[in-house]
C-alpha cells in the first residue's frame, strides 16, 4: 500500500466523526466493524485499559489519562490478521488514575486497631468522583479474621452511581512472588453497602515482621479506571474476579510444629528436645532425609526415633530457627537479634549442616536489611565466611562509593575485614579507581 493510499484511507475515516451521533451506534453504545485484508507485518493494538504508573512519592497526586474518543478508540481497536476476518467493538471512555498509600510503623497500627477499624488515605479525584483507599490491618469483618483487607471507597457526594475497575499492588514487599490483585469491577454509590468494595486480602502472618515489609512500612498502590457513561455489556467485558482467601499454609504448619500433634521423631540440640514430623523433614532437607530413613530402616537400633545433635555450634536457638524455616519457609521473630550476634552464625551453621538453602537465603536477606556504613564490614566478613554470594555482592556495591567507603574505613570492623578478607578490600578499592 502506497503512502497516498494510506492517506486517503485515513481521511475517509476522519470524515466519519459524526458517527458518534448517528443511528449506526447500537443501543448499548457499541459499534462493530469487520475488515478483511492481507498485510506483511502484524501490529498489536494497545490495551483497551491503559493503566498509567505514577512516579511520584507516597500518597501522591495523580496523573489522570482519559482514553481516546469513540472514533479514535474505534480506529485503534480494529484487530488485523493475515487472510482472516476479525471483529472489534469500540470501548467507552475510561478515565484512569492511581494513588499510593504508605503506612509507617504498620505493626504498631495493627496492634492498636481492632477488627473493622481501618487506615484511610487522603481523598483523590478520578473521573469526577472522590476516592480513597481503606486498609483494615486486622480484617474488615469476622469472615476476614487473620487477614489484612484492602478496600477502595468512593466519597459521599450525592452523585449518581459510578462504575469503576481497580487493582491493588503491594509495592515494598521483600518476598518474591505475586503481590498484585486481580482487577475488580464494582458499582459505587452513596448507599452504605455499595460505597466501598473489597479489592485485595492477604494473610496477616505475611505482614508480621520487617523482614517482609522494609522498615515496617506498608506501601500499597491502587490503580483505578472510572467508566464515563455506560460500561461495556457483560458479553464484552472480562470475566468476573473472585478474591481467593489468603494462603494459610505457613501458619497451618507452624501450628502443627507448635502443637506437636502427630509428631513421630525427636531431636536433642543445645540441651533442648524438639519434636517433629518425619514426613515434613523428609521433604525439606537431604540430611534430614538420610537421618530419618536410617531410623525407619533400622527400628531395632532406634526404637524411640530420637537423634542427638552433637555439634557444639548447633545451639537450641539455631535448631529452633531451622525447624521454623523447614515448616513455614520464614524466619522466626528476629527482633531481639543483632546482625553481629553469634545467633546469626549459629543459624548459618545449621543451614549448612542440614543443607537447608532456604534458611541460608532468609538469613542473607535479613542481614542485608541491616547494612549501613558502620555494619557493612562485619556483614561482609560473614558473607564471605558462609559463601553468601548475593549478600557479598550487595555489600560490595553498597560500600564502593567514596563517601561510604570513607566511613567504613573509620570503623573497627574495617580492620577485621582487612585482616580476614583482604581480597574484598582490594576489590572495592579497584572498583573505585575505575570511576
Amino acid at each position: 500500500m502506497s503512502d497516498g493510499e494510506f492517506s486517503r484511507g485515513y481521511v475517509e475515516l476522519a470524515r466519519r466523526r459524526e458517527l458518534e451521533a448517528s443511528s449506526c451506534v447500537c443501543d448499548d453504545d457499541t459499534v462493530t466493524v469487520r475488515c478483511t485484508l492481507t498485510i506483511g507485518a502484524l501490529a498489536k493494538p494497545p490495551s483497551v485499559f491503559p493503566w498509567r504508573r505514577t512516579a511520584k512519592g507516597d500518597d501522591d497526586d495523580d496523573d489522570l489519562v482519559a482514553t481516546p474518543s469513540l472514533i479514535e478508540r474505534f480506529a485503534m481497536d480494529v484487530a488485523v490478521d493475515t487472510d482472516a476476518a476479525s471483529t472489534s467493538t469500540a470501548a467507552p471512555e475510561v478515565v484512569t488514575g492511581s494513588r499510593t498509600l504508605a503506612i509507617s510503623r504498620f505493626s504498631e497500627k495493627k496492634a492498636s486497631l481492632a477488627r473493622g477499624e481501618c487506615v484511610r488515605s487522603v481523598q483523590f479525584r478520578v473521573g469526577g468522583s472522590n476516592w480513597y483507599i481503606k486498609v483494615y490491618p486486622n480484617g474488615h469483618d469476622s469472615g476476614s479474621e487473620g487477614s489484612v483487607s484492602f478496600f477502595l471507597a468512593r466519597g459521599r457526594s450525592g452523585e449518581r452511581e459510578t462504575t469503576a475497575e481497580f487493582a491493588f499492588e503491594l509495592v515494598n514487599f521483600a518476598e518474591a512472588g505475586n503481590h498484585k490483585s486481580a482487577k475488580v469491577r464494582g458499582t459505587f454509590d452513596d448507599n452504605a453497602s455499595n460505597s466501598e468494595h473489597l479489592g485485595f486480602q492477604r494473610a496477616a502472618a505475611e505482614f508480621q515482621s520487617a523482614r517482609q515489609m522494609r522498615n515496617d512500612r506498608l506501601i500499597v498502590r491502587c490503580r483505578l479506571g472510572v467508566f464515563k457513561g455506560k460500561p461495556p455489556s457483560p458479553l464484552l467485558a472480562g470475566a468476573p474476579a473472585i478474591a481467593v482467601p489468603p494462603d494459610t499454609r505457613s501458619s497451618d504448619f507452624l501450628g502443627l510444629l507448635n502443637s506437636q500433634e502427630g509428631s513421630d521423631i525427636t531431636y536433642a540440640a543445645g540441651g533442648t528436645t524438639f519434636r517433629a514430623h518425619t514426613c515434613i523433614l523428609l521433604a525439606r532437607s537431604p540430611v534430614f532425609r538420610e537421618e530419618v530413613r536410617e531410623l525407619i530402616d533400622n527400628p531395632e537400633k532406634h526404637p524411640w526415633r530420637h537423634i542427638n545433635v552433637e555439634e557444639e555450634e548447633m545451639t537450641a536457638q539455631a535448631f529452633e530457627a531451622l525447624l521454623h524455616v523447614v515448616y513455614t519457609d520464614q524466619l522466626p521473630d528476629m527482633s531481639y537479634v543483632e546482625p553481629t550476634d553469634e545467633a546469626v552464625e549459629a543459624m548459618l551453621f545449621a543451614a549448612e549442616r542440614y543443607e537447608v538453602g532456604r534458611l541460608k537465603h532468609r538469613c542473607e536477606q535479613w542481614l542485608c536489611s541491616f547494612v549501613t556504613p558502620f555494619t557493612v564490614a562485619d556483614i561482609l566478613s560473614t558473607a564471605v565466611r558462609y559463601d553468601l554470594r548475593l549478600l557479598e555482592d550487595a555489600c560490595v556495591q553498597y560500600a564502593t562509593p567514596d563517601h561510604v567507603w570513607e566511613h567504613v574505613k573509620g570503623t573497627e570492623a574495617f580492620d577485621r575485614l582487612r585482616a580476614t578478607c583482604p581480597h574484598i578490600v582490594r576489590e572495592i578499592e579497584s572498583k573505585q579507581r575505575k570511576y
